[in-house]
């Protein structure tokens, strides 16, 4: 693939996560969880320099009456989410976590906010998003392909 293709299949990624790459997921959590301050995000979670396909992300049904939106770059290297999570006060959230594959199962992980670790993992047609406060509270959904 020649540069100037290159360029072209990246610009309306990079144009996406620069509209949102100078805050770091803040959501709004019930009061049986810890709130999470804001916190500036590095440049590793906020922008990506990684290639991703032009296929649309996978839609994932959650427990919880969440719905995620994951995309992984073409290197399996970062993950892009737009989540929406209820018990959180999420809508159509987007993140970034960086991870990888080994065998047939894929993890990510965002820890640039000192006070919650964001991870999600993926095998088959089933997924796991987690958030992991630094008071050690801790929530969760399971998430499948369509349904």
């Amino acid at each position: 693939m020649n540069a100037l293709a290159k360029i072209a299949t990246a610009l309306p990624v990079l144009a996406l996560l620069s509209a949102c790459a100078t805050t770091a997921p803040t959501p709004t959590v019930p009061d049986n969880m810890p709130a999470t301050p804001s916190t500036s995000t590095p440049a590793s979670e906020s922008v990506t320099n990684v290639a991703y396909d032009r296929m649309m992300p996978a839609p994932y049904t959650c427990t919880d009456d969440s719905k995620i939106l994951a995309k992984q770059s073409i290197n399996k290297k970062q993950v892009m989410l737009n989540a929406t999570l209820p018990k959180v006060n999420w809508s159509e959230q987007p993140i970034i976590l960086n991870g990888g594959v080994e065998g047939d199962t894929a993890s990510y992980v965002n820890e640039s906010n000192p006070e919650v670790i964001y991870a999600w993992h993926m095998k088959a047609d089933k997924g796991i998003m987690a958030m992991k406060w630094a008071d050690g509270k801790e929530y969760q959904v399971n998430c499948q392909v369509g349904r």
